[in-house]
């Protein structure tokens, strides 16, 4: 007879992520994989920058609402890139090596990643993504009926749009600035040149310089601030990336002590210190992501459920960081906010 007991599983990749912590039951004598397999549970396989803890703790609850819960009803195998996008392939592998019942990924590098370590591995496992926008990358051929093995949810569907709102928003709270600086994220120019292209168009129907200044990776990223701050610019835009959510602390401080008002692409930003922020709720694309890989685990296959593009945007408001850099923050912006942290 075999001893059984509950085991809990670290892996860690070379750059020291944490990538998967998943308490399983074993038995001793039985290798961990067959133990899974006698047990019958779903795997479910995770690739992501893995930056933000709430955005992590909102998909694994919200699989564990639909009934897979790590460890007890489902095997949850997780490889987290941090900063680096360019581990991507590796990881893929790893995880398409796992043979899981489906794939979770989330960027669009990451889920090209995915998509074509399958390819090369000629392995065709149901896939949920989320990224900017799925059919426009490429990730995904048709909204309503993706064909294939993969479906997701998009953040935005045009990347410039969204920065042209943060133009605006930094306009209303500083009507005399003349300059902006934008960070460009080097490791994603399918993103940042097409949104510095549409900015640098809408500042100029408003009379404001854009100063792009490029990021080339997590230690570039004191030299860009400097770059940003000798160029005097008046406000700031960081845009969502993996980048920057791996450097965040280091961008608020800086803005802090250099009195610089940022706008930022997500609520995570302005919880943290930020100024201000726009954009979507990435905790909630999280949860519905987890709804949505329920839903293949249960049996529906991917071809049968449409890209979701309802998207909610949401204006967090830092009275606090305000008051610390000298910003009045105007009524016609409190009145929009959809959160104000005083």
């Amino acid at each position: 007879m075999h001893k059984s007991l509950r085991t809990t599983v670290t892996v860690i990749t070379k750059a020291g992520c944490v990538v998967l912590v998943a308490a399983v039951w074993t038995c001793v004598g039985l290798p961990l994989r067959a133990a899974e397999q006698a047990r019958g549970l779903p795997r479910i396989a995770v690739l992501w920058p893995g930056l933000v803890d709430q955005w992590n703790k909102a998909f694994l609850e919200s699989l564990r609402d639909s009934g897979y819960v790590p460890g007890t009803t489902a095997i949850v195998d997780i490889r987290a890139s941090g900063g680096q996008l360019a581990s991507g392939p590796r990881l893929a592998e790893e995880l398409i090596a796992l043979d899981p019942d489906v794939i979770y990924a989330v960027t669009g590098v990451l889920a090209k990643a995915v998509v074509n370590g399958e390819k090369r591995l000629a392995k065709q496992i149901p896939m949920v993504v989320v990224t900017q926008d799925p059919v426009s990358e490429g990730v995904v051929d048709s909204v309503t009926h993706p064909s294939g093995n993969i479906t997701g949810l998009a953040v935005v569907s045009a990347p410039g749009e969204l920065m042209t709102k943060h133009l605006q928003l930094l306009h209303e709270l500083l009507p005399r600035m003349k300059a902006v600086a934008y960070l460009i994220d080097t490791s994603w120019l399918d993103f940042s040149m097409p949104t510095k292209t549409a900015l640098e168009k809408a500042a100029q129907q408003m009379g404001i310089r854009i100063n792009s200044v490029e990021v080339r990776g997590s230690d570039d990223i004191d030299r860009a601030l400097f770059e940003m701050t000798k160029s005097r610019v008046d406000a700031v835009i960081v845009p969502l990336t993996p980048m920057f959510l791996a450097t965040r602390s280091r961008i608020i401080s800086y803005a802090s002590k250099h009195r610089l008002p940022i706008a930022y692409g997500e609520e995570v930003f302005a919880y943290e210190g930020g100024l201000v922020s726009y954009g979507n709720s990435v905790s909630e694309r999280y949860r519905r992501a987890a709804g949505v890989v329920a839903k293949i685990l249960h049996g529906a296959k991917p071809t049968d459920i449409p890209v979701d593009y309802s998207v909610t945007f949401r204006l967090v408001v830092n009275q606090r960081s305000a008051k610390a850099i000298g910003v009045r923050i105007p009524q016609s912006v409190l009145i929009q906010a959809d959160e104000i942290l005083k």
